[in-house]
């Protein structure tokens, strides 16, 4: 029984080349998706782009530790990982020939890298292998989706009708009808775990921001004689949220260990005695988090008949705000804009 797992968006170097988010980001791959591949002999692995986050540069710092923490331990492990480009690893936007895999993983030669599009076939199942779609390979993309008789298709594709993040929809792009060939459609570049019809997007195996804070993260994994999709859950988590209320009892007495490291958004309820939110305060600082945020409803102007929803994302606040105003002429160009641009600000 072969087993091929399925991963995407790794953005290695994300955050601004955050230490904390990198050592969270190579701590799943060695806590969760090495020991399954010793333990069921895996030979192949498929990532689906965006493999680094940067695209026009490497922190040395994260090339060295990527290579040392994921790369290599693959490579002893006699691996492969195809890899297809996905936007992110592009230098330039119109073009998959200059890009991050091809000059950063040179040497290894476990890393099948796939900048044009490619068939390939794994213990006996045809797979479609299509990198980012761009202005310049955009009609040889399209024919070889056209004429593609492969079972799989795996690609980092931008879809109509499926979440940017969740609740937030892109209404642009590839028509998914296009895809409907094909047995199962595996797809990179959003980051949220989802399903239509025949298309799943992986999601990443990761948090990376707090958007991410009630989505399920972890690995895809498909077994290539019964051909079905396993889900190996990621139980690490860096971002948290607190309702704090000292009206109740135990607010002293969580595992404030669980906050090494983490993003934690401090959401005030109830707070009837100052000296308990202090100690409180002093005891998740004490675990050593990344970032504590605390919001407090009277320091918020609302009316008393509004609701806060500390869930929704920037960007759902941002394209509200655009639902709002009035002599926009296109509605879905600037939104469009406005996500590029947010896009561009997770990595700063």
């Amino acid at each position: 029984m072969s087993k091929i797992p399925i991963i995407s968006d790794s953005h290695f170097g994300a955050r601004s080349d955050s230490k904390v988010f990198l050592d969270y980001f190579l701590e799943t791959y060695e806590t969760i998706l090495f020991p399954y591949c010793n333990e069921h002999q895996v030979e192949h692995i498929i990532h689906l782009g965006d493999f680094f986050d940067r695209r026009k540069y490497i922190n040395f710092h994260t090339l060295s530790e990527v290579k040392r923490r994921f790369i290599e331990p693959l490579r002893d492990m006699n691996i492969k990982v195809h890899c297809l480009v996905g936007n992110h690893d592009t230098y330039y936007k119109n073009t998959n020939r200059i890009n991050s895999l091809a000059e950063l993983l040179y040497g290894y030669d476990n890393f099948m890298i796939y900048d044009q599009p490619q068939p390939i076939n794994l213990y006996g199942l045809n797979f479609g292998m299509v990198s980012w779609i761009n202005e310049e390979n955009s009609e040889e993309m399209m024919e070889f989706i056209s004429n593609c008789s492969a079972e799989y298709l795996c690609g980092h594709f931008e879809l109509n009708g499926f979440d940017v993040f969740r609740g937030v929809q892109f209404k642009e792009g590839f028509d998914p009808k296009h895809l409907s060939k094909f047995d199962r459609v595996f797809s990179g570049h959003f980051h949220c775990k989802q399903s239509k019809d025949n298309i799943l997007y992986v999601g990443t195996q990761y948090q990376i921001t707090f958007s991410d804070l009630y989505e399920e993260k972890g690995i895809h994994v498909l077994d290539t004689e019964s051909r079905e999709l396993e889900f190996i859950p990621n139980p690490i988590r860096k971002f948290f949220k607190i309702d704090y209320d000292d009206s109740t009892d135990g607010v002293l007495n969580i595992d404030f260990s669980v906050f090494k490291d983490c993003y934690v958004k401090i959401y005030v309820v109830n707070k009837e005695k100052p000296f308990t939110f202090d100690k409180f305060l002093d005891k998740l600082y004490s675990a050593n988090p990344a970032n504590v945020s605390v919001i407090e409803p009277e320091t918020m102007e609302f009316d008393s008949e509004d609701k806060l929803d500390l869930e929704k994302g920037t960007l759902d606040i941002i394209y509200e705000a655009v639902d709002t105003m009035e002599h926009v002429q296109d509605v879905d160009a600037l939104k469009t804009l406005l996500r590029e641009l947010y896009m561009e600000s997770l990595s700063q």
